[in-house]
This record gives C-alpha cells, sequence and structure tokens, in this order.
C-alpha cells in the first residue's frame, strides 16, 4: 500500500481484499492512511477475490495489484496520460523488472523482464496470444471493458491475468509504454492459492500445463476471423492463410500440437500454388521458439503427421521447411550445451522434415502480405459521460 499511496497522482480509492490471510494484515491495513477500504473472506482463490473486490470498486478505471509487488512512483500518472493519450483504447500497459532480496546481505537485486517482444511490428493482440509480457500491476483498464469481458475465471487455478487480458485485448486496443512501471518479485518458495500450491521449481510444467487450460477457454474468443484480421494482403484468401498459420503458431507455442497442426493444415489448402511470404516465414519460425519448448512436436506420431504435410503439396513441404527452420536454433543450443540426447532428437526431426518436403516449392512467386498493427477488435462500450476518476 505504500508504494499506491506514493504515487505522484493520486488515487482516490484503494480496496484491499483480504482472502483468508494468517497474518496481519488485517491489523496493517486498519492503521493505514488514505482511501483505503478493507473486505475479508475465506481463502477462495485471486479469481474469486477479484471479482468480489471489482463489485465494491466505484471508479472508472481499474487499477489490480499484487501484494509482494512494488509499483513505482509514476505508474498511475503513466497509464491515466496513456489512456488520456489514446481515447480508444481500453486498458495500458507498461514495462516491468524483475527483483530478488540476496538472503545473505538483504541487497535487492534487479533484472530485466523474464520475456518482452519486439513491438515494432505486428498487433498488441498477436504478441499478447503468443505470450505474456503485460501484467495487472502495469496494466489500468477502463471499468467498462470488464463489465464487457466479463468475470476473471474462477475455474482457474493460476494464470488468470493472462485468460483475461487476452480477453481484452481481443476486444479494445491496447495502449502501451516500454517503461517499467513495477517491480515483480521472483519467488523461490510455495507459489497459488492454498489449494493449489506448488514449488518454484516446479513452475514451468505448472504454467505449461494452465496455459494450455487457459487456451481451451479461449477458443470461442479466438475465431478465425480475428487471426485473418491482423493481416492485410492483396487477396482476403491470402490473408486467411496468414491468420491460420498464426493461429497454428499461437497453438504451437501452448503445446497444443494436435491444434497447431490442424490449423497448418488449413492453411496448406489456400493458394497452393504461392510460396510463403517472409511474414508467413516468420510466422512458422515463431512457431517453434514457445517457452514451453516443441517436446510434444518431437513425439513419433507427431513427427509422422508433420512428415505427412510435408509430402502432401509443395506448400506443405514449404511450410513444413519453414518450421524446420525455426527449430534450428534449438540444435544449436543443445549442441552449445552439450545436451547430445537432445541433440540427436532434433536432428532426426529436422533430416525427416528434409527428406519428406526435398526440394518442392508452390510455383507462384510470394504475394505481398503486412501484419495490421490495429487489427478490428470489437468496439469500445459506451462512456457514461462521467469525470475521469483515479485508477481504483
Amino acid at each position: 500500500m505504500n508504494s499506491l499511496a506514493c504515487q505522484t497522482r493520486i488515487v482516490n480509492e484503494i480496496i484491499v481484499w483480504d482472502d483468508g490471510s494468517t497474518d496481519d494484515t488485517e491489523k496493517v491495513v486498519r492503521t493505514a492512511e488514505g482511501p483505503v477500504r478493507y473486505f475479508r473472506s475465506e481463502n477462495g482463490g485471486k479469481s474469486r477475490a477479484l471479482n468480489a473486490a471489482l463489485a465494491q470498486a466505484r471508479g472508472d478505471l481499474i487499477w489490480i495489484c499484487d501484494d509482494d509487488d512494488i509499483v513505482l512512483p509514476h505508474a498511475a500518472e503513466t497509464l491515466t496520460g496513456l489512456l488520456r493519450a489514446h481515447p480508444s483504447a481500453g486498458l495500458a500497459g507498461g514495462g516491468y523488472k524483475r527483483f530478488s532480496d540476496d538472503p545473505a546481505g538483504g541487497k535487492r537485486i534487479l533484472a530485466g523482464p523474464g520475456y518482452w517482444p519486439d513491438l515494432s511490428e505486428g498487433s498488441m493482440l498477436r504478441h499478447l496470444l503468443e505470450d505474456i509480457f503485460l501484467f495487472q500491476n502495469a496494466t489500468l483498464v477502463r471499468r467498462s471493458c470488464y463489465d464487457a469481458v466479463g468475470p476473471f475465471r474462477e475455474n482457474l487455478p493460476r494464470s488468470i491475468d493472462y485468460d483475461m487480458i487476452v480477453r481484452l485485448a481481443a476486444r479494445f486496443p491496447v495502449a502501451v509504454t516500454e517503461e517499467a512501471l513495477f517491480h515483480q518479485r521472483k519467488h523461490d518458495g510455495a507459489r497459488g492459492s492454498v489449494a493449489s500450491r506448488h514449488a518454484a521449481a516446479q513452475s514451468d510444467a505448472v504454467w505449461k500445463t494452465t496455459d494450455k487450460q487457459v487456451f481451451e477457454g479461449l477458443r470461442d474468443i479466438l475465431q478465425p476471423t480475428l487471426f485473418t484480421g491482423m493481416f492485410e494482403a492483396e487477396t482476403p484468401d491470402h490473408a486467411a492463410r496468414a491468420g491460420r498459420l498464426q493461429r497454428g503458431c499461437v497453438h504451437a507455442r501452448r503445446t497444443d500440437w494436435s491444434m497447431a497442426l490442424e490449423a497448418f493444415r488449413m492453411a496448406a489448402e489456400l493458394l497452393p500454388d504461392m510460396a510463403l511470404s517472409p511474414v508467413e516465414k516468420k510466422i512458422c519460425h515463431r512457431a517453434m521458439a514457445g517457452k514451453h519448448g516443441i517436446t510434444e512436436a518431437l513425439t513419433p506420431d507427431m513427427c509422422a503427421a508433420l512428415t505427412e504435410l510435408a509430402a502432401a503439396s509443395p506448400l506443405g513441404a514449404e511450410i513444413s521447411a519453414a518450421l524446420m527452420r525455426g527449430t534450428a536454433w534449438r540444435l544449436r543450443v543443445a549442441l552449445r550445451d552439450r545436451d547430445w540426447s537432445m541433440a540427436a532428437t532434433l536432428g532426426r526431426f529436422i533430416a525427416r522434415l528434409l527428406s519428406a518436403g526435398g526440394t518442392r516449392r508452390p510455383r507462384q512467386a510470394a504475394g505481398n502480405l503486412s501484419e495490421r498493427r490495429d487489427p478490428p477488435l470489437g468496439k469500445l462500450p459506451e462512456q457514461d459521460g462521467q469525470t475521469e476518476r483515479a485508477p481504483a
């Protein structure tokens, strides 16, 4: 709360929702100065607590902050300034740095963000679908947008912020600054709600499973037309083909290779005589660069399916070749780390795709295709005409 009270832009309302803590949270909050409202409930998970807190919020702008991270003094002013400068945006976000405290001397150690994409090309929605990089402590959302997309999912044990940011970005434009607005604590101990605790060492496997759960729940939102709208081309079919590849890329990065393969197969059916454009090749490369790895793509069944895609048509061969080139850096990393088993597996995978595709390529040159920075999204709900208030 101290970092909220020290903002350069006054915060008019601070809601503290105590989700069944066993420490001195209530005592500390009751003695705090400022516009603080305290609520307590039995531990029911973050989603339930956030939904209850949102129902109590009075402001037009909502700013959700975790209790163990630190927002920087200029964060509220920067975020409200972004929304003021971009009135069509439904939400504003910023960068962050990670920190940990040295257990020996107590010195605070700052590091860069865990992941931050190159925002010079492509839409915010595309970048967010490929991986999360905007977090709630650095995100200010119009209340009307939360009302439009519905409550936080209470059937997700974690990653509720990822689910929500995608739902918001699929409906409303996002204004972003790369400037760091908060410091995110790096945890070494147990994480999650009481009902779903996991050790930090297990995080990779936990996030991998949860990411798949998140995107299973987003299927109704992530329709083919949404992906097609991310691209501008000379013909509708070319934009649709790129959209199918992008959809496959997103599912591949979530390690859902059955959905990814379906999208790649559908892409190979559109304009089969036209070669892939540079933009489409980059999409395929990114499909193999997800943080969760490509173990599922290397299974015998999936390798056989990708081989069939390569052998089915010249365009299928080119898609497989682009996927294969996206795998090459993983082979270099395995060789550098002397992980001979993984290097051998990747080598066999690459060789098999190369052999199946051969040198066949579509005869027609690639058409012009580009990514839209601002793809068509849902309309921002009408504002109620009230004067903008400080974030809650």
